[in-house]
């Protein structure tokens, strides 16, 4: 399932790598019409127009016919061989249901990237298979964390999209998260086996843009993860109780989402940054923690740093 909303220049690349890469369905979800080039005639068009991520993959999902699910970005792709991986890995283990794989990075061309990005270097875990809630804490720290890199047996997810639509965005972490709080099988993989496009067009990787345009896009995407991960706290609480590790876990990432967007808004920071000391992730995420700090004496200089770390993060040389 191909996700896209009013970005065209990607999208047929993703449509063939998934045909390519052994797909027998392939659905794209978009607020856009017209023809995909080259791909005509073999994959199944759903018009979407809400803009989040989680409703868009709703949405297909109620219209799949298939076993398996996988989603992809519309400026991603597919490794060739994913189906066959998919194929092999969810029929050696019927109770498996959610799986996520380590993914390799490209430029906004798609050639390789061959600098060592700390993204990626830290986010190759080794095979293992859990089904209990409380290693979701465990894993998530080496969890590869891409939408791109998700996939879900249908019938387990079909059960789950009151929380995915409330979720909203983080799919990636929604999917994550419900699967470990489903008491079902789930595996994070070190297989690579999505390219993962770097361009400035995605939040993540605008370590090129100004200042102005890092911090409103920060601002926004920090927005949308703190509305997600507080509703997966809520859910996280209502299964596993709200002293559980993984309760604890999101609703302290949701402390932190939401630090980051009054922050970079302008909107009482030095409040926000109390939350974030208190209430907050603490070492478990330094970054969050230690802007928090620098915040509580000068939120201006808190801002300018943020930007100078995602510039150092992504740079490429």
């Amino acid at each position: 399932m191909i996700t896209a909303h009013d970005r065209k220049s990607f999208l047929s690349a993703a449509v063939r790598s998934a045909i390519d890469a052994g797909a027998d369905e392939v659905i794209v979800v978009r607020n856009f019409s017209g023809p995909v080039d080259g791909c005509e005639g073999r994959y199944r068009d759903l018009p979407c127009a809400v803009p989040e991520t989680n409703a868009k993959e709703a949405a297909g999902l109620e219209v799949a016919s298939g076993d398996l699910v996988g989603f992809l970005d519309d400026d991603d792709l597919w490794a060739p061989e994913k189906g066959a991986t998919l194929r092999a890995l969810f029929g050696a283990d019927p109770d498996l249901v959610y799986y996520c794989h380590a993914q390799a990075p490209i430029d906004e061309a798609g050639h390789d990237v061959r600098d060592r990005h700390p993204e990626f270097g830290a986010r190759r875990p080794s095979p293992e298979t859990s089904g209990s809630a409380g290693d979701f804490v465990r894993l998530v720290t080496h969890w590869p964390g891409n939408n791109s890199s998700t996939v879900v047996r249908r019938d387990w997810a079909s059960g789950t999209l009151g929380v995915v639509r409330e979720a909203g965005w983080a799919a990636d972490l929604t999917w994550f998260a419900t699967a470990a709080l489903s008491g079902r099988r789930y595996r994070v993989g070190p297989e690579l086996l999505t390219l993962l496009r770097l361009h400035l067009e995605n939040m993540s990787h605008a370590g090129d843009s100004t200042p102005e345009a890092f911090r409103a896009h920060h601002r926004l995407s920090s927005e949308r993860f703190g509305r997600a991960t507080s509703a997966l706290a809520r859910l996280a609480a209502e299964r596993a109780g709200p002293t559980s590790t993984i309760g604890r876990y999101l609703a302290e990432l949701a402390v932190g989402y939401h630090f980051l967007a009054a922050l970079e808004a302008g909107e009482h920071p030095r409040r926000a940054a109390v939350t974030a000391l208190r209430r907050g992730p603490g070492l478990r995420n330094r970054g969050v923690t230690g802007t928090a700090l620098v915040a509580l004496a000068s939120p201006g200089l808190a801002r300018r740093l943020l930007y100078r770390s995602s510039q150092r993060r992504w740079s490429r040389g």
